[in-house]
Parts: structure tokens; C-alpha cells; sequence
């Protein structure tokens, strides 16, 4: 070998290990296994509390996060693990509110708006319905796929990745002409 096909070789290699240096941090930052809970706090009729406090109780974990609404009444309480939530809201001169039965999945970025009632700290006023999960940050189409679901359907060549198929807006790419790379395009 000579001394100019060694230095291209360190060259090469120099090149990928800066390139994988400086994009791993990016790709890793796609895997995304937390959610968001974002809102408003407002009274019964339905102006802005500012400086609540909002926090995200994990209900299996006991996981906390704790966020202030600012003057428009707003909270962002983010990078929450998923799983069940309930959320406690306190604030000078209101009953403590309580909002449970929310279940976060990952990506999830859901508006929950709190309302308070008058009244003294010491009552609370607690909402054990359902929360509607509605996605108010993100326009794409995503879909949750559970291990049963992997398990149960059959997969041709037991590729998970072919579940991708199974949520709305994926398609296989058209393959064109004598082309035999065959891609899918997610």
C-alpha cells in the first residue's frame, strides 16, 4: 500500500466518525417515549388564573411535575413519561381541582383546560371522567402498536417495521422500472 491510499483511508474514516459524531445526537432525539400536557387554567367564567399550580401526578409511579400558569392562565407541563395521569390545580382563593383518567402515550402532546371554583383551599372539586385526549400540537397521523397487536398479526418475515403499514397515511413506494432497490416509503 502506498503512503497516499493510507492517507485516504484516514481521511475516509476521519470523515465518518465526525459525520456519526455529529448526527447520532439528532437521530436519537427521534426516538421520542414521552408526552405533553399543555392548557389553561381558568375560573367558572372563564377568565385566566394566573399563578396556579399545576402538577401531573403519575398514578403508577407517583411520578411528579409541577408547572405555574402564566397571566393568560396557560401551563405546559412537558417531557412527561407515558402512562396514567391525574392533575392537581391550586391557586389563592379557589377550590383545588383535580382532573383524572388521562393516559398518555408516546408523542402525545394533548390540551387539557382546568376550571376552578371559588371558594376555600381547603374544598376540592374532583373530575374522575375520561379526559378527551386531542392532539393540539402535531397535524400527523401516528398510531400506538402494542406488543398483543405485534404478537397476534401475522408479519411476513416477522418484520415489525411492516406495521407501519398498518397506520394511516403509510404506503409502500412504487418500485420504478428495472430498479430492484424496492423501498418502502413511510
Amino acid at each position: 500500500m502506498s503512503l497516499h491510499g493510507n492517507f485516504k483511508r484516514f481521511i475516509a474514516a476521519s470523515l465518518v466518525a465526525a459525520a456519526t459524531a455529529l448526527f447520532a445526537p439528532l437521530a436519537y432525539g427521534q426516538a421520542v417515549a414521552v408526552a405533553e400536557i399543555r392548557g389553561q387554567v381558568l375560573d367558572t367564567s372563564g377568565s385566566a388564573v394566573p399563578n396556579a399550580t399545576v402538577r401531573a401526578v403519575q398514578t403508577d409511579t407517583q411520578f411528579t411535575r409541577t408547572a405555574t400558569s402564566d397571566t393568560e392562565g396557560s401551563y405546559v407541563l412537558a417531557n412527561l413519561p407515558i402512562g396514567p395521569y391525574k392533575l392537581e390545580v391550586t391557586a389563592n382563593g379557589f377550590k383545588t381541582g383535580v382532573q383524572s383518567g388521562i393516559v398518555l402515550q408516546v408523542g402525545n402532546n394533548i390540551q387539557v383546560n382546568l376550571s376552578l371554583q371559588v371558594g376555600s383551599i381547603t374544598e376540592n372539586v374532583e373530575v374522575q371522567a375520561q379526559a378527551g385526549m386531542v392532539e393540539t400540537k402535531d397535524t400527523s397521523v401516528s398510531q400506538v402498536i402494542d406488543e398483543r397487536r405485534i404478537l397476534d398479526l401475522p408479519l411476513n418475515g416477522r418484520q415489525a417495521t411492516s406495521l407501519v403499514l398498518l397506520a394511516g397515511g403509510a404506503v409502500n413506494a412504487p418500485t420504478s422500472g428495472n430498479d430492484n432497490v424496492g423501498s418502502k416509503s413511510f
